[in-house]
């Protein structure tokens, strides 16, 4: 079996920032052909559905499930967080380890792309179920996706503060399940290989560096910060406890064993891990003064280079031009319906009872506010079948500084293994816990994955992903959701919303104005002050744009993702009026999985022409 070269598994968002040497850049894209493969993707044509046809070809059932078979081959990590039970597959296990980081262009990976796109090109589409098209369309355009990002390798920036490959470590490790013994001989093997992978990162950095790529000081700080908080307790560290507590938990294996376990992870931890911690802190100093953040803008390089990294970050392949402004239009919708609420003496008493009456609801914590949420979502969203779900709480010395919390998806052979993670540092307000939850848990991201998986997705769909789909829906979600507790109106839910949600969209804006056109912090602060009712001082915009530079595209799949979902949402209110409701628009932007916005228009034109 072919064996993909992958770096580890990461959860969190991933941030692929560029330097500022043109010349040179421009010269080695055009070396890999990069430019070929973001214009396929800038003209991807989407076929039209045979929905007459619901017999699937068997053939192209088994090139999928080989598809799976392969993606959890790549990686160990990727298999075991993908499938629970590898062997019922036929899959052979990878080696175990961390996997490989190296700096270059992979070829081995390049090839295998290509060489999959002309096996999948080798199906008839007209012959395929509607279903397998659907399938058909998301490989494809991840395939295309892939190839067009390898050739831009250069731009990978490993610790950079959105794509942190040491924090990422941490939550692979702590958010590990022990299945059986193999498993957790697995997660040791894995542990001791923990000072070789970072050896690694730090090697790629060198070699990126010496490529004329340095980290940024802020990159820096932030790693070093992830390594200091890691080293804050020795004996007590994350590392420790989280092992302790899980392995006791276990059923399969007595005390004797437990103790064993617990003993030789301790002394891997104190021996080898803490000090590879340590020794990364110290060797990113040799960076330290070779760049600037502000070289990384994506304005000052490779055009196609910008384009593709919008196009997979929103999970669409429209123009930032028009992400631009669609972005700009929904914030004017929500600030409108905002205004509205609070000039008008009727909508405001009940923009202001909701307001009271949501605060119970939004102190309730954990599976309470999700299983309230369940109790209310049905006249929004299509009924779920049950399904098991744990919310627990991150180290506070190592739970990542950027994030809130986070969901890990449950195994396609096990779906009641689903985790929510909460970072007990994250100082939210009662609402903010809410929507975290809505968003993270039901009707978001846990939903969506469970929801998916109920109505009979094929497996291979779980080694691609749509981060622009995923993260657009679970903002969307969280917009529905505002209505639960006390808001008897949509109209209502959506003034509330954007009174604390709408930083997922000016974050957006604020990111394509900077690393795409190239505003300074005058010219943004201008705009919100012609164009907004709600004014920020110049401060306020300068230290939001310095987030945008040291974490550029992280709020792309929120805002741009969630802006494509309402918009999709409009064209069919528009076009069905009364014979419109929410339940079948969701269940046509879910039934089919993730996907690109291009490609999940036509589910939302099946809906439309299915119920005019």
């Amino acid at each position: 079996m072919k064996k993909i070269v992958r770096t580890l598994l990461v959860i969190l968002i991933s941030v692929s920032l560029v330097s500022c040497k043109k010349n040179k850049e421009t010269d080695t894209n055009a070396q890999y052909g990069g430019a070929e493969y973001v214009e396929l993707l800038r003209n991807y044509q989407v076929r039209d559905k045979n929905y007459g046809n619901t017999q699937d070809d068997p053939e192209f059932n088994k090139f999928l499930d080989q598809v799976f078979i392969d993606g959890c081959e790549m990686d160990y990590f990727a298999m075991h967080y993908t499938v629970r039970d590898y062997r019922k597959y036929g899959i052979e296990k990878p080696p175990v380890d961390l996997g490989e980081i190296k700096y270059g262009f992979d070829q081995e990976n390049f090839d295998y792309f290509k060489e999959q796109l002309d096996i999948l090109h080798g199906f008839d589409y007209d012959k395929l179920s509607y279903k397998q098209q659907y399938d058909y369309d998301a490989y494809e355009y991840t395939i295309y996706e892939s190839l067009a990002d390898l050739c831009y390798f250069r731009y990978d920036f490993i610790l950079s503060s959105g794509n942190n490959q040491v924090e990422n470590l941490i939550s692979n490790f702590s958010d590990f399940t022990f299945y059986d013994v193999e498993s957790i001989d697995d997660y040791i093997v894995c542990l001791k290989d923990f000072d070789r992978y970072m050896e690694d990162i730090i090697k790629y950095t060198s070699d990126q560096a010496a490529d004329g790529l340095p980290l940024c000081d802020e990159w820096i700080d932030y790693t070093k910060e992830v390594c200091d908080r890691a080293l804050n307790k020795t004996e007590d560290n994350e590392f420790i406890v989280s092992f302790e507590k899980r392995i006791k938990a276990l059923d399969f294996i007595n005390d004797e064993q437990k103790k064993a376990y617990i003993e030789t992870n301790h002394q891997i931890v104190i021996d080898e891990v803490l000090p590879a911690f340590a020794k990364v802190s110290k060797d990113v100093e040799q960076f330290r003064g070779k760049a600037k953040v502000d070289d990384y803008a994506l304005y000052k390089l490779d055009k196609d280079y910008a384009d593709l990294s919008y196009m997979l970050k929103s999970s669409s392949n429209t123009s930032v031009d028009e992400m631009f402004q669609d972005v700009q239009d929904q914030m004017s919708m929500f600030e409108a319906e905002f205004m509205t609420c609070y000039y008008d003496n009727d909508l405001k008493n009940k923009l202001n009872s909701a307001v009271v009456g949501l605060l119970p609801n939004y102190l309730l914590t954990g599976k309470d506010c999700l299983e309230f949420i369940r109790s209310k979502m049905n006249e929004d969203f299509p009924e779920l079948e049950e399904v098991e779900y744990s919310i627990e709480y991150l180290d506070p010395d190592t739970a990542p500084a950027g994030v809130i919390a986070y969901y890990w998806p449950s195994p396609v052979d096990d779906s009641n293994q689903n985790i929510i993670r909460v970072n007990p540092n994250s100082k939210t307000s009662g609402y903010e816990t809410y929507t975290t939850l809505a968003h993270e848990g039901i009707p978001g991201h846990l939903y969506q994955h469970i929801f998916f998986h109920q109505a009979g997705a094929k497996d291979f769909r779980s080694t691609i992903s749509y981060t622009g789909y995923d993260e657009g829906w679970a903002v969307y979600s969280q917009y529905l959701s505002m209505k639960y507790g006390g808001v008897d109106d949509e109209y209502t839910g959506s003034a509330l919303f954007y009174n604390f949600g709408n930083y997922f969209f000016e974050y957006s804006f604020i990111d394509i104005a900077y690393n795409y056109y190239g505003w300074n912090a005058v010219e943004i602060y201008n705009y919100f002050d012609k164009e907004s009712v709600f004014t920020s001082s110049l401060e306020d915009i300068e230290n939001t744009l310095a987030y945008v530079k040291e974490n550029s595209l992280t709020f792309i799949p929120y805002g741009i993702g969630c802006t494509n979902i309402l918009k999709l949402r409009e064209r069919a209110k528009n076009a069905l009026g009364e014979k419109y409701d929410n339940v079948s628009f969701n269940r046509a932007i879910l039934e089919n999985g993730p996907l690109p916005y291009s490609i999940l228009e036509t589910a939302v034109d099946k809906y439309i022409s299915d119920n005019q």
